[in-house]
């Protein structure tokens, strides 16, 4: 079992980073659940998500301990800082320290940090995770072929 808790701001992208790594678990036959959690501002405000990934069933997706925490935003930090233990693995988006060491444009940090997180929790297989990101954003790849590029460079970039 792994236990994520990705967060940052309303409007970074962390509901949909979780919904991608439910959806890419689920093409490997694995068990995922996240819950999504947020204040009444649907952009600004702290938003968090939960997810569990195991290969039995997952019978509540909220938990005491992370496994991985990603904050993309600084302001997150204190909803989030009883979840961390010895063990917990860091990861701190490109938007938390103000885009300098990141060489995407701040529409695909997320997706920067959605490949750190799986790298970094060899959650699922990376062929999984590109498919998850098409079908999530099918329509908007359809749209613009470039943007589905960018975003498979942005998740292959920590590889």
């Amino acid at each position: 079992m792994i236990k994520i808790l990705i967060a940052g701001e309303g409007g970074q992208g962390i509901q949909v980073m979780a919904e991608i790594l439910a959806r890419a678990a689920f093409l490997e036959g694995k068990k995922a659940s996240y819950i999504p959690n947020f204040g009444v501002e649907q952009r600004g405000g702290v938003s968090l998500a939960f997810v569990v990934i195991d290969d039995n069933p997952v019978v509540y997706p909220k938990f005491a301990k992370a496994d991985i925490l990603a904050v993309l935003a600084d302001r997150s930090w204190e909803r989030v800082k009883d979840y961390l233990d010895q063990q917990t693995k860091v990861i701190k988006g490109p938007a938390f320290e103000g885009g300098e060491k990141s060489n995407f444009p701040s529409k695909v940090w997320n997706i920067v940090v959605l490949g750190k997180i799986n790298k970094i929790g060899k959650v699922v297989l990376q062929e999984n995770l590109i498919k998850a990101l098409e079908n999530r954003f099918a329509k908007q790849f359809e749209k613009k072929p470039e943007l589905r590029e960018l975003d498979v460079k942005a998740l292959k970039t920590n590889e």
